[in-house]
């Protein structure tokens, strides 16, 4: 599982623990919705000082210009409550090398929102992000490091590799789990089967053509707005939808996905029907051969679903990263559900990826326990997946 170090076999009783996680929540109209993230991660800091250890926590939360980005204040009232212990939140602008320094064994601060100090898209080398002035600050504070999130591992943020090379560095209890999971992934179980949707459909046509590159995957059903770009690949006129590719300039990933089914057609699980909604604002299911209509597509058919599960049968290992549609919309959940009710219900392998798949997840009432495991990680999988070195993870092998 690479040259690691974990946190769990080291004595930290009496040590400050700096620790890098996930409290990434949506947030509409001031609230957060508490998730997996918050609920693991809290775990994760509750086990560090029940061993005696002083934490320091640090953790983003949104993007610059958007509506969750947010202090994480209401994020340190949850875990509060969660550990029911005090978690502390401190701001970047305060005295924070001495609010460390006073911390008492097992209490823990809660670090302000790191991307107030950091952009979501810069980069740096481990040795130059070491070098920045909180980075080198907050280190000196800490003797430990752990990273326990898979999820920012493919960033070259400062908060992500610049402690490593300040600190002894070490895997947490999070993190362990999804690197395990992940190592089903470039194990021999065969058949493999993926199953990819989503709206962030870029990295989904390069990770096809790696999985079958790379013989690590048997077959993939493509669902969601992917599989509607396939179906555009396979000569498919679709109709309202075929504007929605123009508006976000998605049509020149057609040329991709048409030589990706030219060379691995009968690998490739493409959507039977799909479902519209009419025009009283209801769910209807159409076969792709009744295409174009002049109604969205938001969601796969019940069709569609059967083909995918006649996939599942013999699978020793199932992938599902991505909905199958705009499981928000009341009615067209339908098909993300039925697909998770049919993942859950095999005897291979599962995982589920994070990111919309693990929104979907508690949306649609299934719970982490109906598989084999659920990713809290949602770009950084798909890299990780695609033979990608995750600089974060590189960092923690240093």
């Amino acid at each position: 599982m690479g040259d690691y170090k974990f946190i769990k076999d080291e004595n930290v009783s009496g040590k400050t623990v700096l620790v890098r996680v996930d409290l990434n929540s949506n947030v509409e109209d001031g609230e957060i919705f508490e998730g997996a993230r918050i609920e693991k991660h809290g775990q994760t800091l509750k086990a560090l000082v029940e061993k005696g250890a002083k934490v320091v926590a640090i953790a983003h939360q949104g993007r610059e210009g958007e509506e969750d980005f947010v202090s994480l204040k209401l994020h340190a009232e949850v875990l509060s409550e969660q550990l029911e212990k005090e978690v502390k939140l401190v701001a970047w602008d305060s005295d924070f090398v001495s609010e460390i320094a006073a911390l008492p064994q097992g209490e823990i601060i809660l670090m302000e929102n790191v991307r107030f100090n950091e952009e979501e898209n810069q980069s740096f080398s481990t040795e130059d992000a070491s070098k920045i002035e909180w980075v080198s600050k907050i280190a000196s504070s800490c003797q430990l490091f752990v990273q326990d999130t898979l999820s920012v591992c493919h960033r070259q943020q400062a908060s992500v590799v610049g402690f490593s090379a300040l600190l002894p560095s070490f895997v947490g209890p999070v993190l362990e789990s999804e690197l395990n999971a992940l190592n089903h992934i470039n194990s021999d179980e065969k058949p493999a089967v993926f199953v990819l949707g989503g709206a962030k459909i870029e990295d989904s046509v390069s990770l096809i053509q790696t999985l079958f590159e790379q013989n690590k995957a048997d077959t993939i059903c493509v669902g969601g707005l992917l599989g509607e770009l396939f179906l555009k690949a396979n000569g498919k006129v679709l109709g309202e939808k075929d504007n929605f590719f123009e508006e976000k300039e998605l049509t020149i990933l057609v040329g991709q996905a048409s030589q990706l089914l030219s060379k691995y057609n009968e690998k490739i699980v493409l959507p039977l029907d799909v479902a519209i909604m009419d025009n009283d604002d209801e769910r209807e299911e159409v076969l792709v051969e009744e295409l174009p209509k002049d109604n969205m597509i938001y969601d796969i058919g019940l069709e569609t679903v059967a083909e995918f599960k006649a996939s599942f049968k013999k699978a020793k290992l199932i992938v599902m990263n991505g909905p199958m549609g705009v499981f928000e919309k009341m009615d067209f959940e339908i098909g993300t559900k039925k697909v998770l009710d049919a993942i859950s219900k095999t005897r291979g392998f599962s995982l589920i990826g994070g990111g919309d798949t693990e929104t979907a997840l508690q949306q649609t009432d299934f719970s982490a326990e109906q598989f084999s495991h659920v990713s809290l990680a949602g770009k950084a999988l798909l890299q990780y997946i695609s033979g990608n070195e995750l600089p974060g993870l590189v960092a923690l092998q240093k």
